[in-house]
């Protein structure tokens, strides 16, 4: 069958209008959408227009359209992404391989019966001249506070009188 012939230029259609189903009664603020009135005969709203883009005047008076930007291959996307990611990641898992040796040198100097023993420290890389040596260089623990084994005595025998004197105040209603 063939097609009739046009008679002109062609047009865009019409905007097109919804219907609506007439359950549309309840109250929709708490969804953000604006409350209309509804009349017997009101069963249609108008769709919203197509948008079209501003025309750019260039310094002559002439109109000139800017050419669609094209997205970003998916290749370069994902690879931008990882290496976001990356840089992200690589700080994080360092300064928590970090902290681990600080726990498992002061937990081995905790069961350590020697005359001194490290109570506090830290951490630090072997070369710190720029952020790839602080990242690849590796670590080593540095312990920044000593205590004697008659001073670690005496303050678990303090703290323990400590105890047993505020358990006796509370037994005793003080």
């Amino acid at each position: 069958m063939p097609l009739p012939p046009s008679s002109g230029p062609t047009r865009p259609p019409p905007p097109r209008l919804l219907a609506s189903s007439g359950d549309d009664t309840r109250d929709r603020s708490r969804m953000g959408a604006r409350v209309r009135t509804r009349d017997a005969d009101d069963t249609t709203f108008t769709a919203t227009q197509p948008f079209s883009r501003p025309q750019v005047r260039l310094a002559g008076g002439a109109a000139a359209t800017l050419p669609p930007s094209t997205p970003l291959p998916v290749w370069a996307r994902r690879l931008a992404i990882g290496g976001v990611l990356l840089a992200m990641a690589m700080p994080a898992t360092v300064l928590m391989s970090r902290s681990m040796l600080v726990q498992e040198a002061l937990s081995e100097q905790s069961a350590s019966n020697a005359v001194m023993r490290c109570t506090a420290g830290e951490a630090r890389s072997f070369d710190d001249s720029n952020v790839f040596s602080w990242l690849f260089s590796g670590a080593y623990f540095s312990c920044g506070d000593w205590e004697t084994r008659d001073a670690r005595i005496q303050r678990d025998r303090d703290r323990a009188q400590a105890n047993y004197l505020a358990r006796e105040r509370a037994r005793q209603g003080y």
